[in-house]
């Protein structure tokens, strides 16, 4: 009699466990939580977008994503360009994914618009943008992408949005510490691949028969997007103060890096530095060999564009330097002595803040000023940026 009751009670538990398991799935979904994944382990990239997702994003800012069948947040694009276009393949990380706006809000999307009146486009009456950045790129998934991705579609134009925020980190595996991702190392002057990740048991972990289930379940459940969100919450905190190497304690936005803003002051910082402007160099030659033109925008942070010019320049004052513009002209700098072109968004971003008040960064339910653009955003960086690419082209 014990033994059944031990069972009895057991089993309620198992009931009551389930209903109020159900009853809380039922009440995310009319409260319209979504978080759902998009993401798939990718042996060439450590992760990449996963074809025919969709759902939608409201973790910072509100849109619904679609990926297409070739694993990019675009619409669909035939492999053959066609013809009398202007084929531009834009690669980059989250700022060029652009999860918080809808598609056409983007600047890579509104870029065809912009530059729809340019002399310089001849006979071609069409500009055609593609979009291959993902989440969590650095530039060595950047430069895997543009070989592994990209030249299948034979564009005219490559474009590398460089957001200077992380991406030098997320290049150098000491100041990155991740290692479910690709990375590149200078050996003897030359680029050499680390592509280790993918023994490493996290990513094996993530190839298991198990693994693709709870994946596939995510997109059903939305208890477990919020169980996954919130570990990604609390990983994406630890992860970004264990690679943070600042030169002071000032921290303006969590997950960017205040070293970015100075010259490099250690030795990782140096390494950083070197593979990814050997990246961008080989970017440039490899666009040439397959008769593409390479030009490189290096993107904004929140704080370099700030609508109070007084509280950028505190935070440049605390971490000791004239402006927050080092990475931006550093870059410049390097990719022109490649014969690379570069625009540096930053300063007439900024300029154009200050004259206006208004954040091209942050969302209503995010903190103004921080995060990605949002769509003012875009669309003053596509205005920029469309300007800029119509005096390249011959």
């Amino acid at each position: 009699m014990a033994a059944r009751s031990r069972l009895g009670k057991l089993a309620l538990l198992l009931v009551s466990f389930s209903v109020t398991l159900g009853a809380a799935e039922v009440v995310l979904r009319i409260a319209g939580v979504s978080y759902p994944n998009f993401y798939r382990p990718d042996p060439d990239l450590g992760w990449g977008l996963t074809p025919w997702a969709s759902g939608w994003w409201k973790k910072e800012g509100n849109a619904f994503v679609r990926i297409n069948a070739d694993g990019q947040r675009d619409v669909s694009h035939p492999l053959e360009k066609p013809p009398g276009t202007l084929r531009i393949a834009v690669l980059g990380d989250s700022c060029t994914e652009s999860l918080q706006v809808p598609v056409e809000a983007t600047f890579w999307a509104r870029l065809p618009g912009e530059m729809a009146s340019c002399p310089a486009l001849g006979k071609r009456k069409t500009v055609e943008t593609l979009n291959f950045g993902v989440s969590g790129y650095g530039t060595a998934q950047e430069l895997l992408t543009l070989r592994t991705r990209v030249w299948k579609y034979k564009p005219d134009l490559v474009l590398l949005a460089f957001y200077t925020g992380n991406d030098v980190r997320n290049n150098y595996r000491p100041l990155e510490q991740d290692p479910l991702r690709p990375y590149f190392v200078l050996q003897g002057g030359k680029l050499v691949l680390d592509d280790s990740f993918r023994t490493s048991p996290g990513y094996r972990a993530r190839q298991t028969f198990a693994a693709r289930v709870l994946y596939s379940a995510f997109n059903h459940s939305a208890l477990l997007q919020v169980g996954k969100m919130a570990k990604s919450a609390s990983d994406g905190l630890v992860g970004a103060y264990k690679a943070k190497r600042v030169t002071t304690q000032v921290i303006e936005e969590l997950g960017l890096d205040n070293a970015v803003y100075s010259p490099p002051g250690n030795a990782d910082w140096q390494a950083a530095w070197a593979v990814t402007e050997a990246m961008l160099r080989e970017m440039g030659e490899e666009a040439r060999a397959h008769g593409a033109r390479f030009a490189v925008v290096t993107l904004t942070d929140g704080i370099q564009v700030h609508p109070d010019l007084q509280k950028r320049q505190a935070f440049a004052r605390q971490l000791g330097i004239a402006d927050l513009f080092y990475p931006d002209e550093r870059i410049r700098k390097t990719a022109e002595a490649a014969g690379i072109p570069v625009l540096n968004l930053a300063p007439p971003l900024a300029d154009y803040a200050a004259r206006t008040g208004q954040f091209l960064h942050g969302f209503p339910n995010t903190k103004p000023g921080e995060g990605h653009w949002n769509a003012l955003g875009h669309r003053e960086a596509a205005r920029v940026l469309g300007r800029w690419l119509c005096g390249l082209l011959p």
